[in-house]
């Protein structure tokens, strides 16, 4: 059941609590009105679900067509039944090439997927009147007639940018709800129609995007729904109904069943805590192989070892304990993920999902986690700032946000508009922080007006504190060009590798006396997103006094260069922070951080 309470965050990561009552810091937000990011967040980590039934649900594509019914060949290319293949498809179904506007066809996969234990589809949906979407009153209807099976959408893509994004996106939600939404198949939670949103529409949408669209859907919409975001990021998890994955083939490819079990059970485990934390629905997706490298140069290929890559990634999908199981992929035949019987493998994939889902069913779910207290140094920590701001650059995305909230900070969303006329005061707002990926908007209205107004404000005493979600902050600009602006600005970031050096142990080593209470060293991280972009004192404005504060060095004790390092020039400051330092320190990293600067400022 959904739980609306005010007990804010579950901790962002395994480490953090829940936050506090915001009605100090933030105005509470009513249906209608606009909002900022750090409202919306506010509103919607109050959406808190529990008691979700077990599903298994498989990704569906209804883009294919034949000559014979609808007049040409969609998505499949040449079609050679005599020779038993098909020019864009990596194997041949064992019904051959079919038309997804055929109603038979239809039924017949919805009654193939339920007699296997499927729940219901995920539709690939590209917009209105799509070839697509044609196929989902056929889906719907096959669906109702065989009962107890959902059909919902993937939506695949939102083009454009700003007020044309917004009003795209709004109007593909409103369709989907209207149109479908209310059929008695499409698929829900507590009665509310269930929308699955694809990577690509993520990575489309600006995060600060997402209140004005939801804002404008509710005001015309009355019923709730839930969307489920692919990609497992604190910050999802906060601000949508459930956080799913479409494909792991990017670490699954290449490793044999050992291996893979004990990335699989790493990997799951971490994204079923992220959206227990939140109280949201936890997806985790299997697959029985994948293979684009018909249809891509040079591709990516994961063998399906005889069935046994999908056997351990279901067995450990179990045992991770989501709530619901994704299938990648029922009929991608492009890929070669597909479950639906081929000439290739049989029924061998169909015959094992029957088996493992009746499994998943039988599991008893996990009792869902306590509500932890704030901590209480936290609270201390955010005492010191009392009657100050600490300022929140646009575009952020790292969870430092979200502790701060949690902690009770005074937080102050900020506008590029701000920094760029020079309206900022490092008296109001002693601290500023970029917690972006990274992208940064640099011209409001001259060229490099938003660069020019942060060194102003750095002048005048304050800091810039970088604790961003990606690898370099103030990378790209707002076209999307790389204008590398982290020197400019006194943050002395350099490029380092994509992957660690092979055969190194490397070890981060901390200065206690500036950072307390964190160990004297940790391990550099073994798993996730390790691109290191160092900070490097060679690269500090001329003159300034440069502190590392976490150097990384390997067993020799050559050094690779800064993780955390402190920069005081022209009377202000600069911080920079490692993306991948919160995994390895906890939020033992950000109380020692905010100290830290508490001391530099003098309170």
């Amino acid at each position: 059941m959904v739980k609306e309470n005010i007990s804010w965050f579950w901790r962002l990561v395994p480490f953090w609590n829940p936050f506090l009552v915001l009605a100090l810091f933030l105005v509470p937000v009513q249906k209608g009105a606009a909002m900022s990011l750090l409202e919306f967040y506010q509103q919607r980590a109050q959406r808190r679900w529990t008691d979700v039934p077990r599903q298994v649900l498989a990704f569906y594509y209804p883009w294919y067509g034949t000559p014979e019914f609808s007049g040409r060949s969609v998505h499949w290319g040449k079609i050679d039944p005599e020779a038993q293949d098909i020019e864009a498809s990596t194997h041949y179904p064992e019904i051959g090439a079919y038309d997804s506007h055929d109603p038979a066809l239809v039924r017949r996969h919805v009654q193939q997927a339920k007699g296997a234990g499927v729940d219901g589809f995920i539709v690939s949906w590209w917009g209105p009147g799509d070839f697509s979407d044609q196929a989902m009153p056929l889906l719907l209807e096959a669906a109702q007639e065989a009962g107890e099976f959902g059909i919902t959408v993937y939506w695949e893509t939102v083009p454009g940018s700003g007020e044309a994004q917004i009003q795209k996106a709004v109007s593909d939600l409103l369709y989907l709800l209207r149109q479908y939404g209310s059929h008695p198949a499409f698929l829900r939670v507590e009665g509310r129609p269930v929308i699955f949103v694809y990577g690509r529409v993520m990575g489309q949408v600006p995060m600060e995007a997402w209140p004005e669209i939801l804002r404008r859907v509710n005001a015309e919409h009355a019923g709730d729904y839930l969307l489920i975001a692919d990609g497992y990021r604190e910050a999802y998890a906060v601000a949508f109904d459930g956080v799913h994955t479409y494909n792991p083939v990017g670490w699954v490819r290449g490793k044999a069943p050992d291996l893979l079990r004990s990335a699989a059970r790493e990997r799951y485990s971490e994204a079923v805590q992220l959206a227990r934390r939140f109280g949201k629905i936890a997806c985790l997706t299997v697959i029985p192989g994948y293979d684009d490298t018909k249809i891509r140069t040079p591709g990516i290929a994961a063998d399906r070892q005889g069935g046994e890559t999908y056997r351990v990634l279901w067995e450990e999908a179990i045992a991770a304990d989501p709530d619901w199981v994704l299938i990648t992929t029922w009929n991608e035949w492009h890929e070669g993920s597909e479950i639906e019987p081929s000439i290739e493998h049989g029924d061998l994939a169909l015959r094992q999902t029957a088996e493992l889902a009746a499994a998943f069913k039988r599991r008893t779910a996990a009792a869902a986690p306590a509500e932890p207290a704030v901590a209480p140094e936290d609270r201390a920590l955010a005492e010191r700032y009392a009657g100050r701001s600490v300022g929140v650059l646009p575009g952020f995305e790292s969870p430092v946000v979200l502790w701060l909230l949690q902690s009770g900070f005074p937080l102050r969303e900020l506008s590029w508009e701000q920094i760029a006329t020079g309206e900022l005061s490092a008296q109001d707002c002693p601290v500023v922080l970029y917690a972006g990926h990274e992208r940064f908007r640099q011209t409001v209205r001259e060229p490099g007006d938003v660069v020019a107004g942060l060194q102003a404000y750095v002048r005048s005493g304050g800091v810039l504190a970088a604790i961003g979600s990606g690898p370099f902050p103030f990378y790209y600009d707002e076209t999307g060009e790389a204008v590398v602006a982290a020197p400019q600005l006194g943050l002395p970031v350099r490029q380092g590798w994509e992957t660690p050096p092979e055969g190194v142990v490397l070890t981060f080593q901390v200065n206690t006396e500036r950072l307390r209470g964190l160990p004297q060293s940790a391990p550099f991280p073994d798993s996730g997103d390790r691109r290191w972009r160092p900070a490097d004192q060679a690269l500090a404005p001329e003159g300034a006094d440069y502190h590392s504060l976490i150097r990384l060095v390997d067993s020799a004790g050559e050094n690779y260069g800064d993780g955390a390092a402190l920069v005081r020039y022209e009377g202000g400051r600069t911080l920079y922070l490692w993306m991948g330092l919160p995994r390895v320190f906890g939020p033992a990293l950000y109380r020692a951080v905010f100290a830290l600067l508490a001391e530099e400022l003098g309170f």
